[in-house]
């Protein structure tokens, strides 16, 4: 424990010398505590969390995407559009599984056995 300095005794010194005296407590006191507290008004807390706005949110949010998905949902083609549509497919599919030997497969490979 470290020795308190002369300046620091000096301060307890006073202190002591020149305190109040304590007044003597009351022997009702705690009984008007309580009454008085039965008497205040309680004030409610005015802070509002901001979880009180995720309902409204979500619900606006769910109602501007149905509003809206109608605008983003592809149109369906016109007969012309699907007509093109089959051509390119079947043009694709006989270029891919037909039996065409000038496919790049068969230049990739060496079919003469040498």
């Amino acid at each position: 424990m470290t020795r308190l300095t002369d300046d620091d005794e000096n301060l307890i010194n006073f202190l002591r010398q020149n305190s109040p005296e304590v007044p003597p407590a009351s022997p009702d006191l705690e009984w008007q505590i309580c009454q008085q507290i039965k008497v205040a008004p309680v004030e409610r807390n005015r802070y509002r969390s901001p979880l009180w706005l995720m309902q409204p949110a979500m619900a606006a949010g769910l109602l501007a995407f149905m509003i809206g998905y109608p605008s983003f949902a592809p149109s369906k083609p016109s007969p012309a559009e699907m007509a093109k549509l089959e051509a390119f497919m079947e043009s694709n599919w006989q270029a891919t599984v037909g039996d065409n030997l000038d496919n790049d497969i068969w230049h990739l490979t060496d079919l003469s056995g040498d």
